[in-house]
């Protein structure tokens, strides 16, 4: 039977997220605004626009295209994930949400000096970052690797619970794992980098299927 996945989404096209989980083993589901559902093996929060500064007690200084339905239901979903210790998966948006989530903050507005690095008109930056050792993003990549970004906001104090693994060049977090909680995050986008980020659909695939306990690898 094969894993399945609850994909959180801005309501936009998700191709790429469920055939980078179909190509990993899982089954995806991609839904915008879905209710808890921990029959699911896994969650994933997928990229889109910024949160809402005030789920961490902030004043709009730079966010934009913010969808508060969203906010909410993404912090249900991992009250629900994580109560019920089932694997969770963030990406772009979704690295900034389990920030929130923790009680971290985020930087809403990159600044200028950071901002062309991390997001273009069209299309990903590609810029490299450097890894944490004895980390799941250093046994993946190494010390140093390359990753693509497009986001205008960033991690500010890390969350509770969550390590970071992984930084760019102006000292931007670009990954996260939790302490306790099977939890990885990261900034960049996987789903749109071949081969090389595929390694981390993989990698939460075979966690799902440990956790759920059928001995498949």
């Amino acid at each position: 039977m094969k894993v399945s996945i609850l994909i959180s989404t801005g309501g936009g096209d998700a191709a790429r997220y469920l055939e980078a989980v179909e190509q990993a083993g899982g089954q995806g589901d991609a839904v915008y605004l879905p209710h808890p559902d921990v029959r699911y093996d896994g969650l994933i929060l997928a990229g889109g626009g910024d949160m809402h500064p005030r789920f961490w007690r902030s004043f709009p200084r730079g966010s934009r295209n913010v969808d508060q339905a969203r906010d909410r239901a993404e912090l249900a979903l991992l009250d629900a994930f994580a109560a019920a210790h089932r694997p969770i998966l963030g990406i772009c948006r979704g690295h900034q949400v389990v920030n929130v989530w923790a009680g971290g903050t985020l930087i809403q507005d990159l600044k200028p000096t950071l901002a062309p690095f991390h997001q273009q008109p069209q299309g990903d930056c590609w810029h490299p970052v450097r890894t944490k050792s004895c980390s799941q993003m250093g046994a993946w990549y190494g010390e140093v690797c390359a990753v693509n970004s497009n986001h205008h906001q960033g991690v500010g104090k890390v969350g509770r619970g969550l390590v970071a693994t992984a930084w760019s060049e102006g000292g931007v977090v670009e990954a996260m794992e939790h302490r306790t909680l099977p939890l990885w995050t990261v900034q960049f986008h996987p789903e749109r980098m071949g081969e090389v980020g595929q390694v981390i659909f993989s990698q939460f695939i075979q966690l799902c299927r440990r956790l759920r306990g059928d001995g498949e690898v």
